[in-house]
């Protein structure tokens, strides 16, 4: 019995101090890790429109997306988006200026085959949007489309696009435009 007592003061013992570490490392850094989102964030958003000067959130619950300013003037928004790609959801952001045009198309994560989606995320096939505002077709699904898919990678490139379009149908929503 005494031996039991022991241990179980031992385990408490060891587990204050374990709790008295991390409240201390979280005390350090927990400023930094803050700092860091908060950095990544801007640094993400600066792809998508590097001509803002600060961003707004606006979370609806069904809807999340960040308003995009450069001093009072709203220049457009960076949408949120998922798209059913073959491993899973593939989320994305969508950079929309204000007259309803994609300005660029960013993959945040993804669940696809290592490889394949390269080439999907790839400048080159983000490229095909900029300056367009849907609807997006692959050639390979119609002569008289206006998107190269990327070989072995069609379920990728149609997730991206439906998530393209999700953000633009957003957007149109969201600014009042048709």
């Amino acid at each position: 019995m005494n031996r039991s007592i022991g241990f179980t003061i031992g385990l408490c013992s060891i587990c204050a101090l374990a709790l008295m570490g991390l409240a201390r490392v979280s005390e350090v850094y927990g400023g930094d890790i803050s700092g860091n989102y908060a950095k990544e964030r801007m640094e993400t958003l600066q792809k998508v429109f590097p001509s803002a000067d600060r961003f707004e959130t606006v979370d609806k619950g069904y809807t999340k997306y960040e308003v995009a300013y450069m001093g009072a003037e709203r220049i457009g928004g960076a949408f949120y988006t998922e798209g059913k790609g073959y491993g899973g959801p593939m989320q994305v952001m969508v950079g929309i200026n204000s007259g309803g045009k994609v300005l660029e198309v960013l993959l945040l994560s993804h669940k696809e085959t290592l490889g394949l989606w390269t080439k999907a995320a790839d400048q080159e096939f983000r490229a095909q949007f900029r300056g367009k505002n849907g609807p997006f077709i692959l050639k390979r699904d119609n002569s008289a489309g206006n998107l190269d898919g990327v070989t072995s990678a069609t379920v990728t490139c149609r997730a991206i696009m439906g998530a393209v379009e999700e953000a633009l149908r957003t957007f149109k929503q969201e600014w009042g435009m048709k």
